[in-house]
């Protein structure tokens, strides 16, 4: 399973509500965790954050060799290796409760179409100061990498988060 936070926030991922005292990547784990378990999601321990900083590439952080979709059952992507050619088979717009989130936001990711890191990542997901920069990406994009490496933009503006399960 997939899906786009139905929160918002900015770029220092620990001063979302649902981080709990977590920073940096395992803040963007734990919103994505916290958001499935209140959706009633199965497996909520099992999502991660489609994010990337410095250390770690979104690529090595979705690890389940599966067919990809959304909430409400349509597919993303046939497989991981599907999932990183940079081309999602559909748009990720829907929340975790299965409501379309709109269109035009911005998706955090610090990531490029291959899931491996932009370094544009709002100083390691720690800073929502304006300097600073992140890759976002576009939750209505599809069939282009724009869904992950859309743009970039300073890390005092709210945008959401991916989130993937990594289980089955």
């Amino acid at each position: 399973l997939a899906f786009v936070t139905s929160q918002t926030g900015k770029g220092d991922l620990g001063a979302w509500p649902q981080a709990g005292e977590a920073t940096g990547l395992a803040a963007g784990d734990a919103i994505c965790q916290n958001l499935a378990a209140s959706a009633h999601l199965p497996a909520p321990e099992s999502f991660v954050a489609w994010l990337s900083d410095s250390a770690e590439d979104a690529r090595v952080r979705v690890t389940v060799d599966a067919s990809f979709r959304r909430v409400d059952h349509y597919p993303i992507a046939g497989s991981r290796a599907d999932l990183l050619d940079g081309f999602a088979s559909n748009t990720l717009h829907v929340d975790e409760n299965g409501s379309h989130a709109g269109i035009g936001y911005g998706v955090m990711t610090g990531t490029f179409a291959d899931g491996t890191a932009t370094l544009a990542d709002c100083d390691g997901w720690a800073t929502s100061s304006a300097p600073f920069e992140a890759t976002f990406g576009h939750g209505s994009s599809a069939r282009s990498h724009r869904w992950t490496e859309g743009f970039a933009n300073t890390c005092n503006i709210t945008r959401r988060i991916y989130c993937f399960s990594n289980v089955v």
